[in-house]
């Protein structure tokens, strides 16, 4: 078995009165980490569970997840999350199933709605340092200083979208690594890289079990028409130079009553119809713990098409099924599309 490889899934529940479980016959699970989302999902089966589960946890309860060596040694962290939903299932002559549904903590910031307010002036900084902090959530700032002048907040708005909302129209990202809310410039982390390949030539490269690359060109639009709500009415018009001009495809969008905030609605339309436009799909044997948000080298060298590229690590997949076993999904973007 390649080194780093993980076999065993572990879970651990902590109950909202204190006490905790620790949870061995997880049978299947599905698990996704991707940077660009506020909230991770993760949905747990327990088979033959001793019956009345839905007694024993309740919603809100914390889930550890753990990837433990198949031969021991330690465990890895995977995600630590809060259940959101538990379904429990009981058929005579064949026991209990129980199925765990639940999100990281970034749930707390998609489920509290901002506090309505309006800001005369505030920064962006300390505008999502403001939101986060509700919930010990850490936000690293790597953007220039941006004045918001006359911010409302409305009822109904949760804390992400609102952050969101001004960091795409200022050309900037907010995306998550490791737990931590970063808002600025997307800069991949340093401290590990990953080679994948399909014939791997020495022992820190990571042999895949089937590679997929897609190209979509369904939200790509060349460019995008801002049309102003003030009396002028200013039309504002974005590129993307980075297609060719016989490509012709055009959104048009709302904008708002100064020609600054009419570009600045034009930038954000622009910014999401990038995401996700070139793929590479890896599919690893076994529950290999591996970080979003990282470089990863991905070599073919089989067939007569063969190539190397270095992408980024923009989301994880582990999951385990009956029919499939377990696997862990790759999924790498170029860095200039991990987050639009």
């Amino acid at each position: 078995m390649a080194d780093g490889e993980q076999k065993v899934l572990r879970a651990i529940i902590q109950t909202l009165e204190g006490p905790q479980w620790e949870v061995n016959r997880v049978k299947e699970w599905d698990i996704t980490i991707d940077i660009s989302r506020a909230a991770d999902r993760f949905v747990l089966d327990i088979a033959n569970a001793g019956g009345n589960y839905t007694d024993l946890f309740d919603f809100g309860d914390k889930v550890n997840l753990f990837a433990e060596w198949l031969a021991g040694g330690g465990r890895e962290n995977i995600l630590s999350g809060y259940i959101d939903d538990i379904d429990e299932s009981y058929v005579p002559g064949q026991g209990n199933t129980i199925r765990i549904d639940g999100r990281d903590s970034g749930v707390f910031v998609l489920e509290n709605d901002a506090r309505p307010t309006t800001h005369k002036t505030i920064t962006l900084k300390d505008m999502a340092t403001g939101i986060l902090k509700e919930f010990d959530i850490p936000l690293v700032y790597k953007g220039p200083t941006i004045k918001i002048n006359g911010k409302q907040i409305r009822i109904g708005q949760n804390g992400w979208d609102t952050i969101e909302e001004h960091a795409l129209e200022n050309d900037l990202r907010l995306y998550r690594i490791d737990g931590k809310v970063y808002l600025g410039k997307f800069e991949p982390a340093t401290d590990v890289q990953y080679t994948f390949a399909d014939n791997p030539q020495d022992a820190k490269e990571i042999p895949y079990l089937s590679l997929r690359r897609k190209k979509s060109g369904s939200s790509r639009k060349r460019e995008v028409w801002a049309y102003g709500t003030g009396k002028a009415k200013p039309l504002v018009k974005i590129t993307d130079k980075s297609l060719p001009e016989a490509f012709k495809r055009r959104m048009v969008v709302s904008g708002s009553k100064t020609r600054a905030d009419t570009e600045k609605a034009a930038k954000e339309r622009m910014a999401r119809n990038k995401i996700g436009t070139n793929e590479i799909e890896l599919k690893v044997r076994g529950t290999r713990v591996i970080r979003p948000g990282r470089w990863a080298t991905i070599i073919r060298r089989w067939g007569p098409r063969g190539y190397t590229v270095k992408w980024v690590i923009a989301s994880v997949r582990y999951a385990c099924s009956v029919s499939g076993g377990e696997t862990t999904t790759v999924i790498c973007r170029p860095i200039e599309e991990v987050l639009g």
